[in-house]
């Protein structure tokens, strides 16, 4: 598996809104200018807005609404049993996929485009013997039975796009998965944990 292309966005209007309700906007003290010293995110939030950041996500999720104005998004290759995982987390999430339907059977697969290497020697020979077959006629029944043999195990990328409130819960919930995709060095949640503020504001 691997997590490409992260992109975080919405930082400046979260800092704003979580002070709207107070009409606190005086007290702010980030400093969202391009600074060098901060290369991985090229801002700095100041400890004014920090200490209410974490005050509003320990009062709850009625509380953090600013947290779903800040969007991540990624270009994410994992198995398709996992992404199985990762589509239950519905609310306030995009996936824009690379196709099977498109793309499966134009070239020969090979054990790199599963997870570990693992896939049955007879599965890919048959997956490549169709696909051969499928490129020489485009039998849409092929491709249909391509499809329904494709294991589990097999790669699959996808833009993704969510915000901070469901990365966090994505975290809380998925931190002790037994899937090392999930809980193991560099997966999604130590991916998510790396995220700017992430790693204060998943343990307030």
């Amino acid at each position: 598996m691997k997590i490409e292309q992260t992109s975080v966005h919405g930082f400046p209007a979260a800092m704003w809104a979580m002070r709207n309700p107070m009409n606190s906007w005086d007290k702010m003290d980030s400093d969202f200018s391009v600074r060098e010293d901060y290369p991985y995110y090229p801002f700095k939030i100041g400890p004014n807005d920090n200490t209410l950041a974490m005050k509003l996500i320990k009062a709850g999720t009625e509380h953090r609404k600013f947290l779903r104005i800040i969007h991540v998004s990624c270009f994410i290759t994992i198995p398709r049993y996992i992404w199985q995982e990762l589509d239950t987390y519905k609310i306030a999430t995009v996936r824009n996929s690379c196709s099977t339907m498109h793309k499966l059977g134009s070239t020969d697969l090979t054990s790199e485009d599963f997870q570990d290497g693992v896939v049955m020697d007879q599965t890919l020979f048959q997956l490549n013997l169709w696909g051969k077959t499928y490129r020489e006629n485009k039998d849409v029944k092929i491709l249909r039975a391509m499809k329904q043999i494709l294991p589990e195990g097999f790669l699959q990328s996808a833009t993704y796009d969510m915000n901070y409130e469901t990365a966090m819960n994505m975290y809380h919930q998925r931190k002790n998965h037994r899937m090392s995709e999930w809980s193991g060095k560099d997966g999604i949640c130590e991916w998510i944990e790396s995220l700017p503020m992430m790693s204060q504001w998943l343990h307030v």
